[in-house]
């Protein structure tokens, strides 16, 4: 494409042009190769404007920039390279309208529900693509860099699971990337609200700040898009008060245009009987806890919203057996999951102690330079729900593990806890005092790999770490 037919109805300063062919777009000089647009975005962590020197002598011939910077290439400068990158993204890519965009948002249930969704759109025959916290996922797997990734990069996994005969694209949508711009450019068919509680407020500084974030995605919905959320949630008001032409509500305990009773709820799974249009539908799911039953009734609307029929939708629904990191069971009565809220960690541990015949552990921490507002309420959640908590590090980051637990003591409602910094010798410590009946809930991390400690990202998964402890037991 010539940089001309790229930037026309693109408006920016312009310096040194000439009309070059431009090849790929690319927003780190890394991948740049002979014949790219480079297009440079300032990040919390790094400025691509410092990057351009390299991007041009990789092969770029022409740059996106805020500012002036020392260049031959044509130059185009906009107030916003990200607010520009999704224009272009969207002219270079198309804005491939023949694809079924599903977004998901919400503070808890984005991951469950967007592999029930995949899954009911496999089983339909559409070949989905998914795009979310743990894979981005067509015929290749590949893992995620984020939830969600810049609007370039989507635009590009967009093209993929298009040439790869995807009908649909499933998408978790994060309140960050609501806010940053990278998925204005994108408009969904199907957008869903799972639920709205504390989280991220290191970055969106209020929880108005936040809701705001969150509720942006029903601006990207097109006209005949649909609206799916959860009624028993407060956020269901606001939500109903907005301008939105199809709506599809779901509840357990208000009765939406989808509703269900949970009929068993045990370690083994949920039966559940669904509710809608007057006929009644029975499931057995592998995953537990009544907050699935919820991410179940959210992916059973997305699948009546994409027209699929309801034995189809059950049968997506069944086949998904389990998910990495969510409330994982990863050896006898030892779960693993993400929980790093206060409301996901009441969830889970609320789940778990209904089954226990003993006592529940669990070990958890909270991530540093993050949201500290959360931390004594993730402490008061654990120690008035488990028999046992051992606070630990998650991801530290920059600041010291010690600090980051006392802020979390603070919450503690009783004495019966455990400091251990380490989150190894936490781990083999939770396990090595087990009883048969006991269960170990390690929370924080779930499908996590690594653990970053001031500047070092270390190789770290809870599951292997779980799996190494029991190995060395006497």
């Amino acid at each position: 494409m010539q940089l001309s037919e790229l930037m026309t109805g693109i408006d920016g300063e312009v310096y040194n042009f000439k009309d070059v062919v431009i090849e790929s777009l690319e927003f780190d000089s890394r991948r740049v190769k002979h014949g790219s647009l480079f297009i440079a975005i300032e990040g919390k962590r790094f400025d691509g404007h410092k990057f351009i020197k390299d991007a041009e002598d990789r092969g770029a011939v022409a740059v996106i920039s805020q500012r002036r910077v020392e260049t031959d290439l044509p130059q185009i400068i906009f107030n916003d390279t990200r607010w520009a990158m999704g224009k272009l993204a969207k002219k270079f890519y198309g804005s491939f309208d023949d694809l079924i965009k599903i977004g998901i948002t919400g503070t808890n249930g984005k991951t469950t529900s967007a592999f029930l969704i995949q899954s009911i759109s496999r089983e339909a025959g559409r070949n989905p693509g998914l795009i979310g916290t743990i894979y981005y996922l067509g015929k290749t797997k590949m893992k995620a860099e984020r939830t969600t990734p810049e609007s370039l990069d989507l635009f590009k996994l967009f093209d993929k699971f298009r040439n790869e005969g995807a009908k649909d694209v499933i998408m978790e949508v994060s309140s960050h990337a609501l806010s940053l711009r990278r998925v204005d450019e994108v408009k969904l068919q199907i957008a869903v609200f799972t639920n709205l509680s504390q989280d991220h407020l290191d970055f969106h500084k209020t929880i108005d700040d936040y809701k705001r974030a969150k509720l942006h995605i029903f601006e990207l919905l097109d006209e005949k898009g649909f609206a799916i959320f959860n009624l028993d949630d407060p956020i269901s008001v606001e939500i109903e008060s907005l301008d939105l032409k199809k709506k599809i509500t779901y509840g357990i305990e208000k009765r939406g245009d989808i509703w269900a009773r949970i009929l068993e709820n045990n370690i083994d799974g949920l039966k559940i009987e669904i509710y809608y249009k007057n006929r009644s539908y029975k499931i057995f799911s592998k995953l537990i806890g009544e907050y699935n039953c919820y991410n179940i009734l959210a992916s059973f609307a997305t699948g009546v919203a994409l027209d699929i029929s309801c034995e189809t939708i059950i049968a997506g629904i069944e086949r998904v057996e389990s998910i990495k990191g969510r409330t994982q069971q990863v050896a006898p009565n030892i779960f693993v999951d993400f929980a790093h809220t206060p409301k996901a960690l009441e969830n889970v541990l609320q789940t778990l102690m209904r089954y226990t015949k003993g006592r529940l552990i669990v070990i958890f921490g909270c991530g540093g330079d993050r949201d500290k507002d959360k931390r004594p309420k993730m402490g008061r959640v654990a120690s008035t729900i488990a028999d046992l908590s051992i606070l630990t590090s998650d991801n530290p980051r920059s600041e010291t593990p010690m600090e980051i637990i006392k802020d979390i003591e603070q919450g503690m409602v009783n004495k019966d806890y455990k400091i251990i910094e380490d989150r190894k010798e936490a781990i083999n410590y939770g396990i090595s005092i087990k009883e048969p009946d006991d269960i170990v809930l390690i929370a924080g991390k779930g499908h996590e790999e690594y653990q970053i400690i001031k500047n070092r990202v270390i190789d770290f998964d809870d599951a292997e770490v779980v799996g190494e402890c029991l190995k060395n037991l006497p």
